[in-house]
């Protein structure tokens, strides 16, 4: 039988493990369900793609988005690995291939949306086979107070109480608070989980803050002075519009990416922007969730983000390559009146009872004050972020823009 060790080497072309990948994967294949925090780039997919060739049966694997679904069979292909997945944009031949696949071991990995597990018909398709382990990806949106709650990923309990026989359950997100991960594990009913934590600390990034007195203005004199490409993230359509154009106006190749563009136009920006036809991509957080650009140079937030976990995710979304990045904050006190009018409305837009929504709300302006706090912090900044995500930390990291004192 082959180790986990000759099976890294053969499929993945790896000679080691990195932090936590050896330990987490062990479990797995010992039974025990896990909660997994691990930063971006820090080879979570691994943690799970590995184990489904090691384990008798299938591994089906729970994914927000078909884009990452799309990438992550494409990439297991390229590794000799097969797998399949699964979304309504299917032509008939194709997700008959998919089921034909999974029901007669051709594919060891079946990708799906949580929406799927709804799907009477797949449920009883999913009976029939021989489910091993189920990932839940993104296991953060399962959060009923999370800004990315995703009420399909409450159906992923009852799903798996319909298994006739239970499979290991292994979540993973990149950011989670203690609290955040005791949710994730009673609302997926997870019995004594392990719960991982690799280490949030980026040490390639610089986190930096500022408040200048007009944006606009700031942008145009600090874009000259960075080098390779970078993601300006704004909280609506219509500033995301208005920096993009001006980022054309002053000659530089930007493009632009929200929810009122066409997917085809999303898509083509997008595709640009990895293979460098464009400099900046102006977006609002509907970009950059299993996007694969590792040499982003820069993050920059032209408004206060709604929470600590979303701005760190979107933040890290810098320096994938380990080579040194930026990270910066633009703030101004009217923003905090933006943000809480953005979260009330998609307040009102939630299909939930007034007692949830309340919840949410609270929930939500208290996330809004802990990233207002970071702004306002005298202390270092990478202190604030990892203290925040529960890693406790006594040094100063002497490169954020507190503890270099260009602020």
């Amino acid at each position: 039988m082959q180790t986990k060790e000759m099976i890294l080497q053969k499929y993945f072309g790896y000679s080691e493990f990195r932090s936590g990948q050896s330990e987490l994967i062990e479990q797995i294949l010992n039974g025990r369900p896990v909660v997994a925090v691990m930063p971006t780039g820090a080879g979570k997919s691994l943690c799970y793609q590995l184990p489904a060739l090691m384990l008798e049966g299938l591994t089906l694997v729970v994914s927000p988005l078909i884009s990452l679904m799309k990438d992550q069979v494409r990439s297991l292909a390229e590794h000799g690995v097969e797998a399949a997945y699964l979304s309504s944009g299917m032509s008939k031949q194709e997700y008959g291939a998919a089921v034909y696949a999974a029901r007669n071991n051709k594919c060891k990995l079946l990708y799906v949306s949580p929406e799927r597990l709804q799907n009477e018909q797949f449920k009883a398709f999913a009976s029939e086979l021989q489910i091993a382990l189920v990932v839940v990806d993104e296991a953060h949106c399962v959060v009923r107070w999370g800004e990315s709650f995703r009420p399909a990923y409450l159906a992923i309990k009852p799903f798996l109480d319909g298994l006739p026989k239970a499979p290991v359950v292994a979540a993973f997100t990149a950011t989670a608070t203690p609290v955040v991960r005791r949710e994730i594990s009673k609302c997926l009913g997870l019995e004594q989980p392990l719960e991982l934590v690799t280490g949030f600390d980026r040490s390639n990034l610089t986190f930096i803050v500022e408040k200048p007195m007009v944006k606009r203005r700031f942008l145009r004199s600090w874009l000259p002075e960075q080098n390779g490409c970078g993601i300006i993230y704004c909280a609506t359509q219509k500033q995301t519009e208005e920096v993009c154009n001006d980022l054309n106006a002053w000659g530089y190749p930007a493009g632009r990416y929200h929810a009122g563009l066409t997917m085809e136009e999303r898509q083509r920006n997008q595709n640009a922007f990895i293979k460098n036809e464009l400099q900046v991509m102006v977006a609002t957080n509907a970009f950059g969730m299993g996007i694969d650009k590792p040499d982003v140079r820069f993050v920059l937030h032209y408004t206060l983000p709604l929470d600590v976990e979303g701005y760190y995710q979107e933040a890290g979304r810098a320096g994938r390559d380990g080579l040194p990045a930026k990270c910066v904050l633009l703030f101004e006190r009217r923003d905090i009146m933006q943000q809480r009018q953005l979260l009330e409305y998609s307040c009102e837009q939630r299909e939930c009872s007034a007692e949830d929504k309340k919840l949410w709300l609270t929930n939500a302006y208290q996330r809004l004050r802990d990233i207002e706090s970071y702004c306002f912090t005298r202390g270092c900044l990478r202190k604030y972020l990892l203290t925040y995500f529960g890693q406790e930390t006594n040094d100063r990291c002497g490169n954020c823009s507190n503890c270099s004192g260009s602020n």
